[in-house]
């Protein structure tokens, strides 16, 4: 990906938030470049761990499918459109700062991984950042986004997020799960 695709998917990224009622200013001043430059993923494995496809993924394949997810229930079950967006937008920014550049060859030519955790940063899900950076850009959130933002955080056996999660929260779990499929079924 050219670095002039990736200031298009960050400056697409500002305008989707700005549209949801987001103010970027202090983020894309923080954050910006480590945005517009992220990687969605460790591993190459799928083709999905480069320059860029952070921001490339949640525009074009995360928040679409949630988008989608929310238009197939009842209207009534339905969740605000500019909230989902919001969410989907927001809940993983953090692997912008958490996955650098790995630099054991080993791993990166043997293994396929691409990029590490950085073991400088404190040692909490990428959810749980995510909601950090927002508030540390004035970024409020709900409890409610909250809940969605860090329900991919949750075990797969915690019954609690299983059962009882908001249907924002379900519509973010699953649409991140679609994507995944979508994202590995490259090969």
């Amino acid at each position: 990906m050219t670095d002039e695709q990736r200031e298009k998917n960050l400056e697409l990224y500002v305008k989707k938030l700005g549209q949801v009622g987001v103010d970027t200013s202090i983020l894309v001043d923080k954050y910006g470049e480590l945005l517009k430059n992220g990687s969605f993923t460790q591993t190459n494995e799928f083709g999905n761990a480069y320059n860029g496809s952070l921001l490339e993924i949640i525009l074009k394949v995360v928040t679409p499918y949630a988008v989608k997810l929310n238009e197939l229930l009842p209207e009534e079950k339905r969740v605000d459109k500019p909230t989902l967006v919001k969410v989907c937008l927001l809940h993983q920014i953090a692997k912008a700062v958490r996955l650098i550049p790995n630099d054991n060859q080993w791993e990166v030519e043997k293994r396929g991984f691409i990029y590490k955790y950085d073991n400088d940063l404190p040692s909490i899900r990428t959810g749980l950042h995510s909601i950090s950076m927002c508030f540390e850009c004035g970024i409020p959130l709900t409890t409610e986004e909250i809940e969605a933002m860090t329900v991919n955080d949750r075990d797969l056996s915690d019954d609690q997020a299983r059962w009882h999660s908001s249907i924002m929260a379900t519509i973010v779990r699953q649409a991140s799960e679609l994507t995944y499929l979508q994202i590995n079924d490259k090969k």
